[in-house]
């Protein structure tokens, strides 16, 4: 019987790259309540300096008509604003995928980001967001 090649495994996020100068997931929250102005916590799932690349909102569980959001390095709307607030209007459905750029260049280093609804959906709303960017530790 010839040789399949070598083993491989898979393991959740983050996942090990041989280099940092990849797009990964750095923070995520699911089920982030959009009619409440508040903030969600979301860890920073790698150890060093991050820089955020973009955000993205998907999974919502009504049309997102009025709901706004923000990612900050602080709680309540305290700390760098890595994301300043948008507006959600293009997730309209569980389907849409909405990515948006990150406005801050500042590198984050050890601390959770928050993600802040920034202006209540005025009816029960979700959404679940993950946040991209790249690990700036330095590798050998």
């Amino acid at each position: 019987m010839a040789n399949p090649g070598p083993a491989s495994t898979t393991t959740n996020h983050p996942t090990p790259l041989a280099t940092n100068q990849a797009l990964r997931l750095i923070a995520s929250a699911q089920g982030v309540n959009l009619n409440l102005v508040a903030d969600t916590v979301a860890p920073i799932l790698v150890n060093g300096r991050v820089s955020v690349q973009s955000i993205i909102v998907t999974n919502a569980s009504v049309d997102l008509t009025t709901a706004q959001l923000a990612v900050y390095t602080g709680p309540g709307a305290t700390g760098t604003a890595v994301k300043s607030a948008y507006a959600l209007t293009g997730n309209t459905t569980a389907a849409k995928v909405v990515v948006t750029a990150a406005t801050s260049t500042d590198a984050v280093t050890g601390t959770p980001l928050y993600i802040r609804n920034t202006t209540a959906q005025g009816a029960a709303a979700t959404a679940d967001v993950f946040i991209y960017g790249y690990d700036l530790t330095f590798l050998p």
